[in-house]
């Protein structure tokens, strides 16, 4: 299970530790579905006559239910545990540069419905996303036929730099945003307890739960779309850092003195392998070029694909070229982080990676430790939903779950 903040090195009470154990048999139902009092003791190594009581207690607040009575060996049958999945919902979204997506899951994280709105391309006033992200939410709400009152929490993820002390979008680049209290200001909207950060660390939270992360230790889940990043976990924690703008690896350099980002620098990884830096290379390669819609990202990066599955020479050569910048970055990242997992999520990924993998594992191996390149592995990312969505209602459930694991709950 990933961490989402730093261990407590205080001594704890015993009323701390009675919070972890019932956190953490919470967890296990969660993760497993369902499980028997005997499954648990044995998954969380608390004692049979401790996992009882924390159950008899969960029950009775309606966080979990029996669903079912499973055959035990030589004696009488035992309840299976699940979570209330009807107590409540928790919702997720991402509010990226080009468009926001909306998920309402339960509470045992099954998807109930989802809304996206597109956004134009042009900046972005503070109050502009805010109208847009209270709008959707009425309209995904409305879908469901669900009422505030039943949803636990609202998470939601803002490109660039978010602090979580004060709540403020520190730079937004695309939108031109700098220093903008974005959580106060929807706070006066939105009644509910409101979880923000931005896409790389729930992005990674989402692969740690669901995806190939599930049984990594060390792990960088990279976002690759409009901008770039990787939101990391060591040790089995999502790694913030000391101003909460760990994974921002798009604005490396690969380039000394390259191509102008829109943070300020000059040569930064994401001005060659973000959505517009890989039309700027169509564009320097092909400036005519039939795959090049300067308006619409997303149709040209499926155009470059495609034509790259059929051998088109001008994709292949923006392929060939994103591959070596990507694996000029990559390499790096493994040789400073030496990480066990490469994941390769979002939108760019998901139409580039089946035709840039096998050039971009030439150019990483080329240019990386043997050790750490032989230790690392890289998949592009399986999660059946938007995973940046999905982190941030996990998130919303699992700061739910470690309430409820402080104190009882009123049951609904």
């Amino acid at each position: 299970m990933i961490s989402n903040s730093p261990l407590d090195k205080t001594q704890p009470t015993t009323r701390d530790i009675r919070e972890a154990n019932r956190l953490l048999v919470l967890h296990q139902i969660l993760l497993r579905t369902t499980s028997t009092r005997q499954e648990l003791s044995q998954l969380t190594g608390l004692s049979m006559a401790t996992v009882a009581n924390l159950a008899t207690d969960l029950l009775e607040e309606g966080l979990i239910m029996e669903a079912g009575m499973a055959a035990s060996q030589g004696g009488r049958p035992t309840a299976i545990l699940s979570v209330n999945a009807a107590f409540g919902a928790c919702v997720g979204i991402d509010v990226a540069e080009t468009y926001i997506h909306f998920d309402l899951y339960d509470l045992a994280l099954k998807n109930i419905t989802e809304h996206q709105v597109e956004l134009p391309l042009t900046r972005k006033e503070p109050q502009d996303i805010v109208q847009a992200i209270v709008t959707g939410l009425d309209s995904l709400l409305a879908q469901a036929g669900l009422s505030m009152e039943k949803v636990v929490g609202v998470g939601i993820s803002i490109p660039g730099p978010f602090e979580h002390s004060t709540g403020v979008s520190v730079f937004a680049p695309s939108w031109g945003w700098v220093n903008v209290p974005l959580k106060a200001m929807l706070e006066k909207e939105i009644k509910v307890p409101l979880y923000m950060d931005n896409p790389l660390k729930f992005n990674a939270i989402a692969e740690a739960w669901f995806g190939a992360g599930r049984e990594t230790k060390t792990m960088a889940a990279m976002v690759w779309g409009t901008g770039v990043g990787m939101g990391l976990v060591i040790n089995g924690q999502l790694f913030h850092g000391a101003s909460n703008t760990a994974g921002e690896w798009g604005h490396s350099i690969v380039v000394a003195g390259g191509r102008p980002c829109r943070c300020g620098s000059c040569g930064c990884v994401e001005a060659y392998i973000g959505a517009p830096g890989i039309l700027q290379t169509l564009a320097e390669i092909d400036p005519q070029s039939k795959l090049l819609f300067p308006e619409n990202q997303t149709r040209s990066i499926e155009a470059i694909a495609a034509a790259a599955r059929e051998n088109d020479p001008v994709a292949l050569a923006v392929i060939q070229k994103t591959a070596t910048y990507l694996g000029a970055g990559l390499s790096s990242l493994i040789n400073i982080f030496n990480p066990e997992l490469v994941t390769l999520g979002s939108w760019v990924a998901d139409s580039l990676v089946p035709v840039v993998l096998p050039e971009l594992l030439k150019q990483v191996e080329q240019q990386s430790l043997s050790q750490p390149f032989r230790a690392v592995k890289f998949t592009l990312s399986d999660l059946p939903r938007n995973p940046v969505s999905l982190g941030a209602a996990t998130l919303v459930l699992e700061e739910f779950l470690a309430e409820a694991g402080r104190q009882p709950v009123m049951i609904r």
